[in-house]
């Protein structure tokens, strides 16, 4: 059995400019933990999980925030590579979603897609071909398949 067999075809993807708000209720509407970002291609860009979302809640409304103005500042100042917005003031999929993405193939085997997501923590794994996504594995996904494949799990 391949990534192909288990993963969700044509996922639900949003595209950069997405607002947070429409991310939220999309995620919510389809009861899921992540979507891709994509371009009007279906490139890769991103991901956004629903961690992500919390993380911005908690930073806005949970703890008061000393400085906005200072915690910009020092991360502009500590990052050579220039200054991008926290996950906590983004307001777009561009701005709250992460750009360094594990990825599988479709006709990877599932453990490639189980290791990548122990590895590091991933809830989702974007499924590309040919450069496209066509698919998306979640840790749902891949406990089905193996409490088909082990018979007293």
């Amino acid at each position: 059995m391949m990534i192909r067999d288990l993963m969700t075809k044509d996922p639900v993807t949003v595209s950069p400019d997405t607002s947070v708000e429409d991310l939220a209720r999309t995620l919510l509407v389809h009861r899921i933990n992540g979507l891709p970002v994509v371009d009007e291609n279906r490139h890769l860009l991103g991901v956004v999980t629903a961690a992500d979302l919390i993380y911005r809640a908690a930073d806005e409304r949970f703890e008061p925030r000393q400085s906005v103005w200072k915690e910009n500042f020092w991360i502009s100042f500590l990052n050579p590579e220039g200054a991008h917005p926290s996950k906590g003031v983004g307001h777009t999929a561009a701005e709250v979603m992460t750009s360094k993405v594990h990825s599988v193939e479709p006709d990877a085997q599932p453990s490639v897609a189980a290791r990548l997501m122990t590895d590091y923590q991933c809830v989702m794994l974007p499924v590309v071909e040919a450069g496209k996504v066509v698919g998306v594995i979640s840790r749902h996904d891949l406990l089905k398949h193996l409490s088909e494949i082990v018979p007293t799990f």
